[in-house]
């Protein structure tokens, strides 16, 4: 292979890049001298898997039509005796995935650069109604300007086209798949969306925000684990710049942002932003108006303060030497019971408090609504082995932030203890399948329910009135109607529908439908049976 001169004018060098599909070969245009690179389909594959063989067609033929500074050029393809090329341009910068690995906090300022230009080729490719569905750093090449080209197109597919792929099959890199990826749903480009968003959130903090062990483990926690603030791993984050990831990485899609232009057009008004930051005489950075950080992670000395309630001795001291190994937490406290435990958090105004539901003289429900009375910036995670809907709903309504069962992973539970500190709701897997079923099943009950859950709103500070036409579509949501089947249930348009979805969220000031639904609880749209 090496030296071998191609469709004669193309001469293979040394071997720069390879998967399990194809190898990548540094070469030069005799004609030119130019520097480019040759991708051949491995061999063993052609006669194996003919598919891919149509896969790697296409991506040559995408790639012609994706002319773009910031998409990978093709130059020619490739086919001699069965071995079949795709000649592109050199691009000797390495790619993103190296850059990040080198430097796991990237300057923010490069960060916006690279990602308004990625978000432009982004858009190019979904204006052709191209999906590329395998967005990750190791497909990002960079020149040696630093400027980003987007590769690696074999997984692309035209919007509508036949699929070229087993039915079932998940394609594309377990920790950038969108959560309908994992569901194997039709993708459409805001699949592409939330990968790019996965790539920001790693650029920033030089971590995935979903992980895990194996694919089912990683997949578990993109379809169920909520984001975590950038801003517990890196400092500085701008605010506008954490809001967009979170409307990237919605996991309703319909909630998220639709296109690529939108992304590049918010990147682009932060980083315009961002570069009016200036010094003060000693040399720190002030940021300007709407730029700081209204969250402030625990410091070393302002720990997430935490008091444990159980009635078993062994659960209490298990969770304390777990929690008391996190810098960023501690446990201040502890009770056998539900008295004691509303008692010592008079007392000692914890941030979190870790509550069994069933406990001697007090039980979990009852010690809930106490907590709230007595400390109201306190947060109540629920922790128990009891998942009945009889346990979940009354708990929920008492005012717990969340409610987790005790088979939880450690590692999993001190994710939701900082989630809980943020303010946001914890749920284990199978409670939202309550949660949801229970939204579902109150579609018949509706009328009667809506006119108890508007007085219960009214006395709600935080909260602002839904409509009518807004508590019917999230009994919808809850029920799992697509924005499509909502519209023709309701005989309004799915741009109404997407804009009821919108406004109700932002009512409530949640992210998806599953918060929608614990808010609906709260609320008394939703009754257990």
């Amino acid at each position: 292979m090496i030296n071998q001169l191609m469709d004669g004018r193309f001469q293979v060098g040394q071997m720069i890049g390879g998967g399990a599909i194809g190898c990548v070969y540094a070469g030069v245009d005799t004609l030119t001298s130019e520097k480019v690179a040759i991708k051949e389909l491995r061999e063993e594959l052609v006669a194996s898997m003919p598919e891919l063989v149509e896969r790697f067609r296409r991506e040559g033929e995408l790639l012609v039509r994706l002319n773009h500074p910031n998409i990978v050029k093709i130059l020619a393809t490739v086919e001699e005796e069965q071995h079949h090329y795709i000649i592109m341009e050199y691009v000797g910068g390495g790619s993103l995935a190296d850059l990040i690995q080198r430097e796991p906090e990237i300057p923010i300022e490069r960060v916006l650069s690279v990602c308004v230009e990625l978000a432009d080729a982004l858009s190019r490719a979904h204006h052709l109604d191209i999906l590329h569905r395998d967005i990750k750093p190791g497909n990002i090449l960079l020149a040696e300007d630093g400027t980003p080209r987007l590769t690696d197109f074999g997984l692309a597919r035209l919007s509508g086209a036949e699929a070229l792929t087993t039915s079932g099959s998940i394609l594309g890199t377990f920790p950038y798949l969108s959560p309908e990826a994992c569901s194997n749903q039709k993708l459409d480009q805001r699949s592409d969306i939330w990968s790019f968003g996965i790539i920001l959130y790693e650029m920033l903090t030089g971590e995935l925000p979903f992980r895990g062990e194996t694919p089912f483990e990683i997949i578990w926690s993109i379809k169920n684990q909520s984001l975590p603030d950038p801003r517990l791993l890196r400092e500085g984050i701008p605010d506008a710049l954490v809001e967009l990831i979170r409307k990237m990485l919605m996991k309703d899609r319909e909630a998220r942002i639709p296109s690529a232009r939108l992304v590049g057009g918010d990147l682009e008004m932060i980083r315009k932003r961002t570069k009016k930051i200036h010094t003060d005489p000693v040399g720190n950075v002030i940021p300007q108006s709407g730029l700081s950080s209204k969250f402030s992670p625990p410091s070393p000395h302002q720990k997430i303060r935490v008091i444990i309630v159980d009635d078993h001795a062994v659960v209490r001291q298990g969770l304390q030497t777990f929690i008391n190994l996190q810098d960023d937490m501690e446990v201040i406290g502890e009770a056998e019971n539900g008295l004691e435990g509303v008692e010592l958090t008079r007392q000692l105004q914890p941030n979190i408090v870790l509550l069994d539901l069933v406990m001697p003289k007090l039980d979990g429900v009852e010690a809930t609504k106490q907590i709230a009375a007595c400390s109201p910036n306190t947060k109540v995670l629920i922790l128990t082995s009891f998942g009945e809907d009889e346990k979940v709903f009354p708990a929920l309504k008492a005012g717990a932030h969340g409610y987790l069962l005790k088979d939880i992973h450690p590692n999993d539970l001190v994710s939701s203890i900082r989630e809980t500190f943020e303010g946001k709701a914890q749920l284990h897997p199978d409670i939202i399948k309550k949660l949801m079923s229970a939204v579902s099943m109150q579609e018949t009950k509706a009328p009667s329910i809506q006119a108890e859950s508007v007085d219960s709103r009214a006395s709600s500070p935080t909260n602002e009135n839904l409509t009518a036409r807004e508590q019917e579509v999230l009994q919808m949501i809850g029920k799992g109607f697509t924005n499509r089947e909502i519209a023709e249930k309701l005989v309004i348009s799915e741009t109404t529908v997407k804009t009821h979805v919108s406004h109700l969220l932002g009512k409530l000031g949640v992210e998806d439908r599953t918060q929608a639904a614990i808010w609906a609880v709260k609320h008394g749209l939703v009754e257990e049976d």
